[in-house]
């Protein structure tokens, strides 16, 4: 009889990488371990079941380096490496599904997987799920998850369980095949346990980091926001000075008008009153209508100086620059219409 040999394969395993509330699915290629131990053809013989618990350490450990290595945080090297020298995987209540396995050539295995994680890791990951910077969060009250890593497990792996430093999953399915050589092959289906087992251990080791980086976003926040508020205090400095300026010229453009309707006789101004007062509405109105467009419509070389600052403006700030286009119109139209008065008074 030729000499048996097992063959351990993790057919598909598939890891969540976090972002915030956002989760990516990430899939690890097929993989092949071969050992020249010999194995019962049993889906609970002791060595199968501890060659299948070696090589979900193994993957985990490979998990754990690419998801370090592709972050942008740096982790603590030597919580790290207590993690990995202390974490391992079970597997328990097994049971075969196949019936008359003696007759088969392939037994199919069902059972429970769990991670056993070192005491505290659980706690230490949950702190820093909470904590793990969110690129996606608008203001600081939003930086801060009221969305919890049990929350997490519940609405996106309800196989899983965390709990007391344990993270458990149900239905962790494996084949026993037998060639005809006697070779067995032993192959598992994925499962998440693996992948959340090392993703528990990015955000421990991650934590310290994700603090850094948090205190480092607040400051980079208070300065932008001290300086977003000093630009915006220089930008109403600027209309203020510019409505200030208008309003001399407003008046100064009415007292034109005043005095060259002060000109006529009462005779022709009983002839003219329509035609000024359709005017006066007419200048309200086009005024009105002018004074609406949007600031950010305007090329470059268009704006006033005072609108260079539009960035920094609040919804006042925009209203305040509508009543200066208006005053704009108005007084061009108000010094047309003195002079118009003028000419038909000589």
């Amino acid at each position: 009889m030729n000499s048996k040999s097992i063959i351990l394969g993790l057919v598909c395993s598939t890891a969540l990488i976090s972002g915030c509330d956002f989760f990516k699915n990430k899939k690890q290629e097929a993989a092949e371990v071969k050992t020249p131990e010999v194995a019962d053809w049993s889906c609970t013989a002791p060595d199968n079941v501890q060659q299948m618990q070696d090589y979900l350490k193994e993957e985990y450990l490979k998990e754990v380096d690419q998801r370090i290595r592709h972050s942008g945080y740096e982790a603590d090297q030597a919580l790290l490496d207590k993690i990995r020298k202390n974490i391992k995987f079970e597997i328990s209540h097994i049971s075969t599904k196949t019936e008359k396995p003696e007759q088969a050539k392939t037994l199919d295995c069902s059972s429970l997987i769990t991670a056993v994680l070192p005491k505290g890791l659980q706690k230490r990951a949950e702190n820093a799920y909470l904590d793990e910077p969110c690129e996606e969060c608008e203001t600081e009250e939003n930086s801060s998850r009221s969305y919890t890593l049990q929350d997490h497990y519940s609405t996106s792996f309800p196989s899983l369980t965390l709990k007391n430093d344990r993270l458990n999953g149900i239905d962790f399915i494996y084949h026993i095949e037998k060639s005809d050589k006697d070779e067995i092959s032993m192959t598992m289906e994925s499962h998440y346990v693996v992948g959340q087992a090392a993703y528990l251990t990015q955000l421990a080791v991650q934590y310290a980091s994700y603090l850094k980086a948090n205190a480092q976003n607040k400051e980079d926040s208070k300065k932008y926001v001290e300086e977003n508020a000093a630009q915006r205090d220089l930008a109403q400095k600027a209309l203020d000075v510019r409505q200030k300026e208008l309003e001399n010229e407003k008046k100064s453009s009415v007292e034109r008008l005043n005095a060259a309707w002060d000109r006529f006789s009462a005779e022709q101004k009983t002839s003219l009153q329509q035609d000024q007062s359709d005017w006066f509405e007419k200048r309200d109105i086009d005024c009105k209508v002018l004074s609406q467009k949007n600031v950010h419509e305007l090329d470059e070389k268009e704006r006033e100086t005072y609108q260079k600052q539009a960035e920094y403006w609040n919804e006042a700030m925009y209203q305040q620059n509508q009543d200066i286009q208006y005053s704009k119109c108005f007084i061009q139209k108000t010094k047309e219409r003195a002079v118009y008065l003028n000419n038909v008074f000589n």
